[in-house]
């Protein structure tokens, strides 16, 4: 490859990929927007038929898939407002006021700070009290519900949808502790102490694989196919790219009679170039990747004993040559 054309390889495959993400990314918003004004859309329709519980969830979704959607977060707010969850429309109504601050939303701004004075003062709350023995415990993990609880909320009262709610704890080589709580009234005021585990015989952390045995290597094998799979793409995209920079040359000679180029005929000729530029590097890479792939599911632990291992065949990190031609890129070793 001609040493000149290296700066332009670098510009032709970095603007290739910020070309792909942008249009991927672009792709995904659209369909994010298309899905989220349908459910929206339809949330609201079932909120005016009073039917929360079905409409909350779709808001729910809507919020997941535009993140910066102010209007969905305040129309979630009402939604489990209406439906008695006031810990959560309260929390979505303080969300709501800060976002529409910082954007100068001050019409969506004030709804939500009335919305959070409205409710604050009818919130109820649960303190999870972890004493000092139980925080030590290796691995200590406290959830409500599907929400882990982090040490920071530990003894502290903080505010909850009224209702029943599962409160846990685990921890490496005790039995999981559970309990049910019912939050009866909003307003009402709840504390649950956390107790010291009991020991679990059955726990057997004694056979934990030992640090560096072949357990340790297990994410060669998930690894290895994500990297030997982005070569691949990389080494089909390269080919593509491979024939639209013969089709380009194919042009430009076709525009360039005895030598000389029209100004679409260099504009060809530059464009050939840059696809072929583009095309070799995707092989190189792709081609790295690929081989990269293949060692690491070689060298990957696939089973207890070497009978469990696939035959994939023999593996010699011998010497490698690696030889680039025109619209060509060749890689010999021994396998």
């Amino acid at each position: 490859m001609n040493g000149r054309r290296v700066p332009h390889l670098f510009a032709a495959l970095g603007a290739a990929c910020l070309l792909l993400g942008a249009s991927v990314a672009r792709a995904d918003d659209g369909a994010n927007l298309q899905a989220a004004q349908a459910l929206h859309d339809k949330a609201v329709a079932l909120m005016a038929q009073k039917n929360y519980d079905e409409a909350c969830p779709k808001l729910e979704e809507v919020t997941r898939l535009v993140p910066d959607g102010i209007g969905a977060k305040l129309s979630l707010a009402e939604c489990y407002e209406a439906q008695g969850k006031l810990a959560s429309a309260w929390g979505q109504y303080v969300t709501v006021e800060q976002l529409a601050a910082r954007q100068s939303q001050g019409e969506r701004q004030r709804q939500a700070a009335e919305g959070a004075a409205r409710l604050k003062p009818k919130l109820a709350y649960l303190t999870i009290r972890v004493p000092e023995p139980v925080r030590r415990m290796p691995q200590l993990v406290v959830r409500r519900g599907p929400l882990t609880v982090g040490a920071g909320q530990f003894d502290e009262a903080i505010p909850i949808d009224r209702g029943k709610h599962q409160i846990t704890a685990i921890a490496a080589g005790k039995k999981p502790w559970n309990i049910e709580v019912d939050i009866p009234a909003d307003g009402a005021t709840l504390a649950v102490d956390v107790p010291v585990l009991e020991d679990d015989p059955n726990a057997r952390l004694s056979n934990l694989p030992p640090s560096g045995s072949a357990a340790d290597d297990g994410w060669l094998i998930p690894v290895g196919f994500v990297v030997g799979g982005v070569g691949a793409a990389a080494l089909i995209a390269g080919g593509a790219l491979g024939g639209v920079a013969m089709g380009r040359q194919s042009d430009a000679e076709e525009l360039c009679p005895r030598g000389f180029c029209s100004a679409e005929g260099n504009d060809a000729r530059r464009e050939a170039g840059t696809f072929a530029d583009a095309s070799t590097g995707l092989l190189i890479g792709g081609g790295a990747l690929a081989g990269a792939g293949v060692i690491m599911l070689a060298l990957a632990p696939w089973g207890s004993s070497e009978s469990a291992k696939p035959a994939i065949g023999s593996f010699d990190l011998g010497p490698m040559d690696l030889r680039v031609g025109p619209g060509s890129v060749d890689l010999f070793g021994r396998f």
